[in-house]
């Protein structure tokens, strides 16, 4: 009697253990899809003047930080980048910051984090400024 009670108990052991190999396999299979993620970041200026000047964009990114500075720009003005996210929090921040041309008093900057528009900011008057930043602070705080 003792024999097919110890036998019965082995085959469920083994078999649970079987079925838990085969999850786990099948986890490894799914993970390299999330290793090929992106975020697509989208920084846009528009002004009434028909150029920008002081251009700086910094992306603070973990492992892919980039950064545009340019004396001058035609506007309206956009830039696409793009941010592997294999990494854990792989972006910490996104600045953007540009003066309006001499023949305008107005400016506007735009980030958008896929499309979701992240930060904006609006300026006018003589010599007008943009600055649109978004930290990972801001993106937590936006969630609760």
């Amino acid at each position: 009697m003792k024999k097919p009670k110890r036998l019965y108990f082995l085959l469920i052991c083994v078999s649970t253990s079987l079925a838990s190999c085969g999850v786990v396999e099948n986890k490894d299979n799914s993970s390299p899809n999330n290793e090929n993620e992106e975020l697509i970041i989208q920084v846009i200026i528009e002004s009434n003047a028909s150029y920008a000047s002081d251009l700086e964009v910094e992306i603070n990114s973990r492992n892919s930080p980039q950064t545009v500075n340019e004396l001058s720009i035609e506007v309206p003005y956009s830039k696409t980048f793009v941010i592997p996210t294999n990494a854990a929090f792989p972006i910490s921040s996104t600045k953007v910051k540009a003066t309006a041309g001499e023949d305008g008093d107005r400016i506007s900057c735009k980030i958008l984090y896929g499309e979701i528009e992240v930060a904006t900011h609006d300026s006018e008057g003589e010599l007008a400024t943009a600055v649109c930043e978004n930290k990972f602070i801001d993106n937590i705080l936006s969630y609760q």
